[in-house]
């Protein structure tokens, strides 16, 4: 192998975590609300590729356009039956926010419901169930490492792209600046925030899909990284889609690494407490610079050492 299986592990689930950070910093942008539903709708990924390879018979890789497109539409589907419609009676933000809490908890009984429901018309596990049979190898490697990461590297362009050479990219990024000053000046702020809400959905299906083919699945795994994509998208500046590429990636390696490297010095029971890592994360960020590292480049670039630096790269004066 080109790499060790931990290195695999920690890399794959560093490009989905950047993946479902990203969705999640988009939401926030466009909404002005943390979605915590947002991880569980990876979810639906995960149990589309299971039907793939355990009731169709097909390889899961078949599986990720649909896991897309079902997240894609599941996530509209809330913004126009929930987040829109709280939003038309005048709701605050916070109410909102705690909508998407609700959101959450249907949702996650809704995936436990549907496995034990595929558990008992098709005889097959729908917990701790693993697809990497199915994978293929190339170079003597796992095939989901070369996908999560053309995944994660193909996203971030087109989103590039998107953001900055199209039209309804550029009325995303109006809508995230200022919604009232938008509406003002013709952008349908509506459509924009559909558009969002599906775009960011179906990405963190995708997510989704890549989980079981490395890491055991389950109805509660998706729900079980949403403080892991919190703790990304804080790292990154909360605010800043491109500091979400770079705080999903370090957390999703840190925790990893640092879960193994635990259990190596301690004991392996350590590995039950991985989720207290994102959790710590969190925590210092918010105690030692709440806009992340977003905030660290500002005070940075203030400093006459951050001067230089702009200058030697051609961004300063």
């Amino acid at each position: 192998m080109l790499l060790s299986a931990l290195w695999m592990a920690a890399v794959i689930y560093a490009c989905e975590l950047t993946i479902l950070s990203i969705g999640f910093t988009l939401t926030y942008l466009t909404a002005k609300i943390p979605n915590f539903a947002h991880g569980t709708y990876a979810g639906i990924g995960i149990f589309t590729v299971w039907i793939c390879d355990r009731i169709f018979n097909i390889s899961p890789y078949y599986g990720f356009p649909f896991a897309f497109l079902f997240c894609g539409i599941f996530s509209a589907a809330m913004y126009v039956l929930i987040i829109n419609v709280l939003s038309g009676l005048g709701a605050g933000l916070i109410v909102m926010t705690i909508a998407t809490l609700a959101i959450q908890i249907f949702l996650q009984a809704s995936l436990w419901a549907f496995s034990y429901w595929l558990r008992s018309i098709t005889g097959k596990y729908t917990t701790g169930f693993l697809l990497k049979r199915t994978d293929f190898v190339l170079f003597d490697t796992p095939g989901i490492f070369f996908v999560a990461l053309g995944c994660s590297i193909v996203s971030i362009v087109v989103l590039h792209w998107m953001l900055t050479r199209t039209r309804i990219g550029i009325a995303m990024r109006a809508t995230s600046e200022d919604t009232e000053l938008s509406a003002v000046l013709g952008i349908d702020v509506n459509r924009i925030q559909l558009f969002a809400w599906f775009l960011t959905g179906g990405l963190a299906g995708l997510a989704g899909a890549m989980v079981p083919m490395w890491f055991a699945s389950s109805a509660a795994t998706a729900g079980a990284m949403q403080t892991s994509i919190m703790a990304g998208s804080l790292l990154g500046g909360f605010t800043n889609m491109y500091g979400a590429i770079i705080g999903g990636f370090s957390i999703g390696l840190l925790e990893i690494l640092l879960t193994f490297q635990l259990q190596m010095t301690i004991g392996t029971w350590v590995g039950e407490y991985r989720p207290i890592i994102p959790m710590l994360v969190l925590v210092l960020v918010l105690i030692i610079e709440p806009e992340g590292l977003q905030g660290f480049y500002r005070r940075f670039t203030a400093t006459k050492t951050g001067e230089r630096f702009l200058k030697a790269i051609g961004r300063g004066e």
